[in-house]
C-alpha cells in the first residue's frame, strides 16, 4: 500500500513537518523524524499511540491531521 505524505504541526508550535502515513485497517503508521509510531483512532475520537515514542498532544495532532487527510 502507498504511502501519503501529509503536513503537520506535530508539537503544536507552528512547525509543520511532512509526515510519511501508511494505513493499516483502523492503524495508521507514521514515520516522524526518523523513528515511527502508530497510532489509532478511539471511538470517542481520541487517538492512542499503539507503538514508539510520542506524547500525547503529538499524537493528537498528528491524529487531528491524519482524520482531514483521510477523511475520516
Amino acid at each position: 500500500m502507498k504511502n501519503n505524505r501529509i503536513n503537520v504541526d506535530v508539537s503544536g508550535a507552528g512547525e509543520i513537518e511532512t509526515l510519511d502515513i501508511r494505513r493499516q485497517g483502523d492503524v495508521f503508521i507514521i514515520n516522524i523524524r526518523g523513528d515511527q509510531i502508530s497510532i489509532i483512532n478511539q471511538e470517542n475520537e481520541s487517538w492512542n499511540l499503539v507503538n514508539g515514542v510520542a506524547d500525547q498532544q503529538s499524537v493528537d495532532n498528528i491524529g487531528r491531521a491524519v482524520k482531514a487527510h483521510f477523511k475520516l
